[in-house]
């Protein structure tokens, strides 16, 4: 390469630093994929609407609510606190909306909550 010149030196090394570049790219590719398969596999976090914390089931019931007051379709709203698994869900929800009114909440929240408890009441029948 004596008789070389610098442009052509310059030419050369810019196609090697490409080549590294996708040698680089494969190999953290392969060493990634390696890792995440066989040293540290992912877990299945997913938990049932029956699982969740007490915090998160309040949480589900005021979106419940919400979608209600939304399109006020009583089966499906039913039918997702049934996934709660909880026996009581008229006073559950009518005690989060006295609770969030009485903490300062979002009172568009406890309104859904209330009304869905109403409902509920209606539609439900009573135990004992």
């Amino acid at each position: 390469m004596a008789g070389a010149t610098r442009g052509e030196l310059m030419e050369a090394r810019q196609k090697q630093t490409h080549w590294y570049l996708l040698t680089g790219l494969l190999l953290g590719l392969a060493i990634g994929l390696v890792f995440s398969i066989l040293v540290m596999p992912v877990e299945n976090a997913d938990a049932l609407p029956g699982e969740l914390s007490p915090q998160a089931k309040d949480d589900y019931r005021a979106m419940i609510a919400l979608a209600y007051a939304s399109n006020q379709d009583l089966e499906r709203a039913l039918s997702r606190l049934e996934l709660l698994e909880e026996p009581n869900t008229v006073d559950l929800l009518t005690a989060q909306a006295q609770n969030m009114l009485a903490s300062g909440g979002s009172e568009t929240v406890s309104r859904a909550l209330a009304e869905l408890a109403t409902y509920l009441s209606q539609y439900l029948p009573s135990t004992p």
